[in-house]
């Protein structure tokens, strides 16, 4: 398991010259021990329209993978991203019940492919009406049929590690890897997390939280390789 710091920007604002593009902060990430960096477009604005320059210059010249996260479940969006040079790319939970998407999805983005699930206890976060109160083992089994082997498992409300329920997923689903984001504040935690074994490929944390030094990368992948 690999820690991953994220920076969550809104591309909006970075089109618009309010903001740097967050080609600065990966540089201080990877300077701080980063091996991978997650980038989520809060607004999804780079989903949305043609990539600008600036992105093709952040998966260059950033020395490490980058996976991409932000509203992409759209069969255009979805080609798009292909050719962007992105190491995995998210697409939300849309794709979840969309079958169409998910399969042009898959056969797109093959192993860098990873799903997005939101997750609220034992049920899918903010599921559509048809899918409204399913169990989140029945849904995650219905991808693992359909052939998904990545999952970001964000976990929206809770700020427990649901660490028993996290073994008991990965029990039923033989070969899946899962990346876990929510309430991970400190080393500990990461740990834990770690504890739960192989098929917890990445725990993703606030990049904000690494630069200020809330936590120390290096330390926390440390601790996630002793505790494996």
């Amino acid at each position: 398991m690999i820690v991953i710091p994220q920076i969550a920007f809104q591309a909006t604002q970075v089109a618009m010259g309010e903001e740097l593009p967050p080609l600065r902060l990966v540089r201080e990430l990877v300077a701080l021990g980063a091996t991978e960096v997650s980038v989520l477009d809060l607004d999804g604005t780079l989903a949305d329209d043609i990539l600008p320059q600036w992105v093709e210059a952040l998966v260059a010249v950033a020395g490490v993978p980058l996976r991409f996260d932000g509203r992409l479940h759209e069969g255009s969006r979805i080609e798009r991203f292909a050719r962007a040079g992105f190491a995995s790319i998210v697409v939300d939970q849309t794709a979840v019940f969309d079958p169409m998407v998910l399969r042009w999805a898959l056969d797109l983005y093959g192993s860098r492919l990873v799903v997005e699930v939101q997750v609220d206890g034992e049920y899918v976060f903010d599921a559509p009406p048809a899918a409204f109160g399913r169990e989140l083992i029945d849904v995650l089994g219905d991808l693992h049929f359909q052939g998904v082997r990545r999952l970001l498992y964000r976990n929206v409300t809770g700020q427990d590690l649901p660490t028993q329920r996290l073994l008991e997923l990965v029990d039923r689903m033989p070969g899946t890897r899962i990346t876990y984001q929510g309430g991970v504040r400190d080393v500990e935690a990461i740990a834990e997390l770690a504890m739960v074994g192989s098929p917890i490929e990445a725990v993703l944390v606030d990049s904000l939280r690494v630069a200020d030094g809330d936590i120390d990368l290096v330390a926390a992948n440390r601790a996630a390789s002793d505790a494996a």
